[in-house]
């Protein structure tokens, strides 16, 4: 504050930001983009470490030998292919246990392709012998017809019924439907309605407060390494202390850990930056990337593991993964509280590592701060039209007439609202053409607008705009925000006056960055570097259930990207769209009729003028 108070400050610090402008913002946005890509290296990221100690990860003594029951349970469900036989098959084998037993069936609208989902979850509860059903363990898998998780789910069961060790009731969920069936339960047993869209019979028996959750995918049995699946739904994270739990249980296992679709746990610059990316582009998407990302928004920390096979490689089977579940169980088991001492924004290049919010934070903030000294510059550019040196000069007397700034802003979130309310009303087979009406209508509205004598003002107030929309983002999904702001930036920082060819050329960068554009480019990337294999087929059936998956997510699951795309993306871009810069040549000839010689005693620079003034007093 004592720089914008001080004259002489003041002034020198605007004479650096009008004059050295280029070169502040490319020193300040090269600064934040190496230092994002610096993420992946070992002396910026740090160890992953257990926070709470009551966790006592690997110091459990497991005792899980059920491995020719999980053998036995599994020949019989797969001898049902009938899905009433196995629901029963499933009740059945609960209920020996002594366990409680509840279904509950569940209906899910989909608003875009117009169909329905129904299924049926089946969840049992084992009461905890000497506490009274205070807090609660959630293991859940998925009901599908390669589903060995099931089996094993049960032999876990003959365990726990016949030990009095635990403090926390525990229960086994199967659900139907994918993420759907779990969305449903987590609804029902909260008792609350967290979308119209699905709708689900009541839970008939509750627990305590549920403190954290495992959720198991076995697709094989017989496999040679798991994949963990940390993300939960609009980009948030559990608490790193469950993370470095299972890491640490694999350790003991001797199983391998790695991420999702990471080629290796850890190594060099490169294998943590694919790594990095792989995980950062889920977070971005904000999409539902497995089943457990739906117990987040409960404040329930969870994480997924599924079972990989390698051929010819596979070394473990039921004991080991019975081993690690019990583990994780049990170590959950030993908490005292909930899951508050770890971080709870990071991002991970690996199992073994992660970056903390102090750390990514540097070089974020590097990068917005490069489109806020353009904001500054432009500001000084506009001219002030009174002496008053000081703080005053960052809010001078100009033209009230410049208000309609706000009305180009006003038609900006129409299109947004507008482009909402089209796609949630319209089935999937128009939903491309409602996109594209949407992307011509924004770009068609270029035609009405033109050069402003206060361009430089609004240009200002573009990316002020841009610069506060970062800002929200980066306290929601710094992943998503490091994704938009890399290539936005430099195209909004390279819209200055310019020739006609010049011109063209930015209005093609503004094209590549339209956030429905950068989607489109980002998921064939995500693509290319970690799924090859499905570069081939066609492009426009992927890239139209890519957007009905993120659309249909708003209002079954609470997904906001879509909202975030229409209400701060689209607006912003649109208004960098439609400013008009006049030529460079025009901007020249305006600064040479407005200087005068001193010779003919009418104008002197306001900088003349102050110091004069300062001089006679």
């Amino acid at each position: 504050m004592k720089l914008l108070l001080n004259r002489s400050r003041a002034k020198k610090l605007q004479k650096i930001l009008t004059s050295k402008d280029k070169l502040i913002c490319a020193l300040l946005y090269v600064a934040g983009v190496v230092g994002i890509a610096l993420f992946a290296d070992m002396r910026v990221n740090q160890n992953s470490f257990v926070s709470e100690n009551a966790l006592l990860p690997g110091y459990v003594v497991t005792k899980y030998q059920q491995q020719s029951v999980a053998v036995s349970l599994n020949k019989e469900f797969s001898s049902l292919h009938d899905k009433t036989m196995r629901d029963q098959w499933i009740i059945d084998q609960f209920t020996g246990l002594g366990l409680e037993v509840y279904t509950q069936n569940f209906t899910v609208h989909r608003p875009i392709t117009g169909d329905k989902i129904t299924g049926d979850n089946i969840y049992a509860i084992y009461r905890a012998p000497k506490v009274a059903s205070t807090e609660a363990i959630v293991f859940s898998t998925t009901l599908k017809e390669s589903q060995f998780a099931v089996p094993l789910m049960i032999s876990l069961c003959h365990l726990i019924s016949k030990q009095t060790i635990w403090a926390k009731d525990v229960i086994f969920l199967i659900s139907e439907k994918e993420e759907y069936g779990i969305g449903a339960w987590l609804q029902s047993y909260h008792d609350i309605t967290t979308s119209p869209y699905i709708s689900a019979s009541p839970v008939l028996a509750h627990s305590g407060a549920i403190q954290a959750a495992l959720h198991l995918d076995m697709p094989v049995y017989s496999f040679q390494r798991l994949r963990m699946y940390v993300e939960a739904i609009n980009g948030q994270l559990p608490d790193i202390d469950l993370v470095v739990l299972v890491r640490q249980i694999c350790r003991q296992e001797r199983i391998e850990l790695l991420l999702r679709n990471a080629p290796h746990d850890i190594g060099d610059f490169t294998g943590n930056l694919l790594g990095l990316h792989a995980n950062m582009a889920w977070q971005a998407a904000g999409r539902v990337s497995f089943p457990s990302a739906l117990y987040h928004p409960y404040n329930i920390h969870a994480v997924g593991v599924q079972t990989e096979s390698v051929a010819r490689r596979n070394k473990f089977s039921w004991q080991h993964i019975g081993r690690f579940t019990e583990s994780v169980l049990r170590s959950v088991n030993n908490l005292e509280e909930q899951f508050h001492t770890a971080y709870y924004f990071y991002l991970m290049p690996c199992v073994q590592r992660f970056v903390c919010l102090s750390v990514y934070m540097i070089p974020c903030g590097l990068l917005l701060a490069s489109t806020a000294a353009k904001v500054l510059s432009l500001w000084f550019q506009c001219g002030t039209k009174s002496d008053v040196v000081g703080a005053k000069m960052f809010f001078s007397d100009i033209d009230v007439n410049t208000i309609d700034c706000v009305y180009p802003l006003i038609h900006a979130i129409l299109f947004g609202l507008l482009n909402e309310i089209a796609t949630s009303l319209l089935s999937q087979s128009n939903m491309l053409y409602v996109l594209v009406a949407t992307q011509v209508a924004v770009i068609s509205s270029v035609v009405f607008t033109g050069v402003r004598e206060d361009w430089r003002l609004h240009q200002a107030f573009v990316l002020l705009l841009h610069v506060l929309t970062m800002v929200l983002l980066c306290m929601l999904n710094i992943s998503l925000t490091i994704f938009y702001a890399i290539p936005t930036t430099l195209v909004y920082l390279l819209q200055v006056p310019t020739t006609k060819v010049g011109r063209i050329l930015q209005r093609v960068l503004l094209l590549a960055v339209n956030p429905l554009v950068l989607v489109v480019l980002y998921s064939y990337l995500y693509v290319f570097l970690h799924l090859p294999d499905q570069l081939q087929g066609s492009v426009l059936g992927p890239l139209l259930e890519h957007a009905t998956s993120v659309i249909e997510s708003k209002y079954t699951l609470g997904v906001w990207t879509w909202s975030a795309y229409c209400y701060l993306l689209l607006p912003v871009w649109a208004l960098q769209w439609t400013l008009h810069l006049p030529d460079v040549s025009e901007v020249k000839e305006v600064v040479e009729e407005g200087e005068i010689s001193p010779s003919d005693g009418q104008g002197i620079s306001k900088e003349e003028a102050v110091d004069g003034k300062d001089k006679t007093e």
